[in-house]
């Protein structure tokens, strides 16, 4: 492991079971045991991988280790391990967290797409430890794409606000981010963010984009919508709303040439999109 730590382009992956003991104990502990020893160090190891996910821990502060440790526990232990991060200090005192099946990460739902010119990307759900990637983010945002997405001239994003895009019940609404991955590195950046949240008495959910400056124009919204489209069909929704401002045409025409059959009207300068599935009822 250290050595491929120390390898030129090596990178050191720990691979196991996120329980012992017949699935009694948790193998990710916020603590290790008095006297315990430690063959490898922090700086050692780069990926901790268990069957709930990946974490990327090379070059990450302290919050963030644990977070991403948290995010691939097996999840009978993770509301354990929320509270015991809280109190050694090791996250934030207000770090929200949604126990059980709504706040399961649905590993199912990453896939791998291409951009127009064959540039390979992921998309996948967001995770409870992505907040240091979407505050990088929204950060690279131009302050024109800020305010047509929130149509808001705030830029700044702090914890709690980005607690709203992290902490998400899965069974009810679904952030997808666009990412890719320097191989030299490791990091991952997100690129686009595609979002919606249901509306359970019209069966319904509004849907909101954004996709970094420097990769609009490659069909990452077009993809994006496409695969949300097919997500909230599958839930049994019938379609989406949206609002979207007047001057904004790239987001129009996204979802003008989607297929829905899409109804808008106009109210001080904003767009208010209804957009049915065709051949829903």
């Amino acid at each position: 492991m250290r050595g491929a730590a120390l390898a030129p382009g090596g990178k050191s992956i720990l691979a196991l079971p996120s329980t012992a003991e017949e699935g009694q104990v948790s193998r990710i502990v916020p603590l290790l045991d008095y006297g315990a020893g430690v063959t490898l160090t922090r700086g050692d190891l780069h990926y901790v991988v268990t069957e709930y996910g990946i974490a990327y821990l090379h070059g990450k502060n302290i919050r963030e280790r644990a977070m991403a440790l948290i995010a691939i526990a097996h999840p009978k232990f993770r509301p354990h391990l929320v509270q015991e991060a809280k109190k050694h200090n090791l996250i934030y005192k207000d770090q929200a967290f949604i126990p059980g099946k709504r706040g399961e990460y649905p590993v199912h739902l990453e896939t791998r797409r291409d951009m127009r010119d064959g540039t390979p990307y992921l998309v996948r759900p967001v995770r409870l430890s992505d907040e240091g990637l979407l505050k990088d983010f929204f950060y690279s945002l131009t302050d024109q794409s800020i305010y047509r997405r929130f149509i808001s001239r705030r830029k700044d994003m702090p914890h709690e606000r980005l607690q709203e895009f992290v902490v998400i019940d899965y069974t009810r609404q679904m952030i997808l981010l666009a990412t890719v991955t320097d191989e030299k590195t490791g990091q991952e950046t997100v690129i686009a963010i595609g979002q919606y949240g249901t509306d359970e008495e019209t069966h319904t959910a509004e849907v909101a984009f954004v996709v970094r400056d420097d990769h609009q124009n490659r069909g990452i919204g077009t993809q994006l919508l496409a695969y949300i489209t097919f997500l909230a069909k599958r839930q049994g929704l019938l379609g989406f709303t949206a609002e979207v401002l007047v001057d904004n045409e790239p987001m129009m025409r996204l979802f003008e040439n989607a297929g829905f059959d899409l109804s808008r009207r106009r109210e001080e300068g904003v767009y208010e999109l209804t957009m049915r599935f065709r051949g829903a009822e």
